[in-house]
């Protein structure tokens, strides 16, 4: 299965170029910074919304620049 998967690095240095904590950032987004962590540290898929709100965000970064794209480790649809 294909799960796409926030890029920590990326968004932290766009944080840090905006002078934003993670806190400031969820409400921003509004989000709750709890969320956030799980997002982050890829613990949850971001949904599609949430890709879209923070690609709007970051108007400077791209898709490719924001997430990651991997095969799910837990895939058993080759095991038949």
């Amino acid at each position: 299965m294909i799960k796409v998967i926030l890029n920590r690095q990326t968004l932290e240095k766009a944080l840090t170029r905006r002078n934003l904590s993670r806190k400031v950032f969820a409400a921003d987004i509004g989000m709750s910074r709890s969320h956030l962590a799980r997002v982050i540290w890829g613990k949850i898929e971001p949904s599609c919304a949430l890709r879209k709100r923070l690609l709007e965000y970051f108007k400077e970064y791209t898709f490719d620049d924001l997430f990651k794209i991997a095969e799910d480790e837990h895939d058993n649809s080759s095991q038949h």
